[in-house]
């Protein structure tokens, strides 16, 4: 079985099968180093190799690169954006987000969703007080708020420290993402290899093709990606392009 796209931050070595997922496989090497096999629902990324059926791709549990599979190389880098197409992300995401984001996303962050579930509640409260600190200029107390703070694969903190670091990236602020992501880093390797590939500004082609041509659809396929992951991630993308000291009302003029 060919594959159809290889990440471009793929590296050599011997990869073992560590979780499969209905439309995945993740794979570890033993460097610690990370590797998706996964559909072309999810298409590719930095550490995807994508292929017609991940669970058939193996014929045991792990496997060397190279050989590579014979596929297109996908450039994961962010897109460039001046001032005003980053204002157009902005503008999109303030719209589309609240709409297409599940509501146990750290959307309810940026909208007025009222009584929240108790856990869900302290989490936003602490999110909310790590952002607030960032912004005072303590990076490093306000990150450590942020890190691994939520449940699942990829905490929502996490998942948010990748946004932010997407966003300071987009500023042309590389050193404020270098800064973000020693403090970012913890126990979880998923998590840090998502980090680490955020701090160099590397992104799937879902998050590319949105900020490529900001729309509620690309939003959208990107809140598909995990329960929450694709969803929290944007949410920190547009807390670092424009803060938000308090909950944001809903667009005035949503679209139908």
């Amino acid at each position: 079985m060919k594959a159809l796209s290889l990440g471009d931050r793929i590296r050599t070595g011997t990869y073992s099968v560590r979780a499969r997922y209905r439309r995945s496989l993740l794979l570890a090497g033993r460097d610690g180093r990370l590797l998706f096999l996964v559909d072309r629902s999810i298409g590719p990324g930095p550490l995807n190799i994508v292929v017609a059926r991940p669970d058939r791709f193996l014929p045991g549990d792990s496997f060397r690169l190279p050989p590579w599979p014979a596929a297109p190389r996908f450039d994961s880098s962010l897109p460039r954006l001046d001032r005003t197409a980053r204002a157009r992300l902005t503008n999109t995401l303030q719209a589309a987000l609240p709409r297409h984001a599940p509501p146990d996303s750290l959307a309810s962050l940026i909208t007025s969703p009222g009584t929240l579930p108790p856990r869900q509640a302290a989490r936003n409260q602490r999110i909310r007080l790590g952002l607030k600190t960032i912004s005072s200029g303590q990076i490093s107390a306000g990150v450590r708020l942020l890190r691994g703070c939520g449940e699942g694969l990829t905490p929502a903190g996490d998942d948010c420290l990748c946004g932010l670091m997407l966003a300071a990236r987009l500023l042309r602020r590389p050193a404020l993402a270098r800064s973000i992501l020693p403090h970012a880093l913890g126990g979880n390797p998923v998590s840090n290899a998502f980090l680490k590939l955020s701090a160099e500004g590397r992104v799937n082609i879902a998050v590319q093709r949105l900020l490529q041509a900001p729309s509620p659809a690309r939003v959208q396929a990107v809140c598909a990606f995990g329960h929450s992951s694709g969803a929290d991630l944007l949410c920190g993308l547009l807390w670092g392009l424009n803060p938000f000291p308090e909950p944001l009302p809903p667009p005035l003029n949503p679209e139908p």
